[in-house]
């Protein structure tokens, strides 16, 4: 199945955040559950990178877990050099398409940029972007949806 549209990808991000998951759980839960694999443990674990390595506010937890997720699904399938290939494109891709108007790419810059918001105004978008990134990426590898 292709990368689900961008208003699929935050319906599925709004439904998966009414279950209780946070900014790096969303992108895991979301972005495995496209590839037909249910890793609840691994979608745990990303908590430690909710809100920036747990609320530090250093790099995005969207694009930490974006890297976790591409590695995920790249395990056993994909030469780990190409792997890490893949996470270095995704960085660069979602500095320019997602961070660019932000000072930088941590949760601190997109969070400060309007202090009027609060993180479910802000973030629901940069998570999606952060899914559609590495699904695209891992698509152009071969990994593809469970419907492909």
């Amino acid at each position: 199945m292709a990368v689900p549209s961008a208003e699929e990808l935050m319906k599925r991000v709004r439904q998966s955040a009414e279950r209780g998951n946070l900014c790096s759980q969303i992108v895991i839960d979301v972005g495995l559950g496209h590839l037909g694999e249910a890793k609840p443990d691994v979608v745990q674990a990303a908590g430690g990178l909710v809100g920036a390595d747990g609320f530090l506010g250093v790099t995005c937890g969207a694009l930490t877990a974006a890297g976790v997720l591409i590695a995920s699904a790249a395990a056993g399938r994909l030469d780990r050099d190409i792997m890490y290939m893949l996470i270095q494109e995704l960085e660069d891709r979602f500095d320019e398409e997602l961070a660019s108007a932000y000072p930088g790419n941590t949760c601190d810059d997109f969070l400060e940029a309007d202090p009027e918001k609060v993180p479910t105004q802000v973030c629901p978008p940069i998570i999606a972007g952060a899914i559609r990134i590495a699904l695209e990426l891992l698509e152009e590898k071969g990994i593809r949806g469970k419907d492909a």
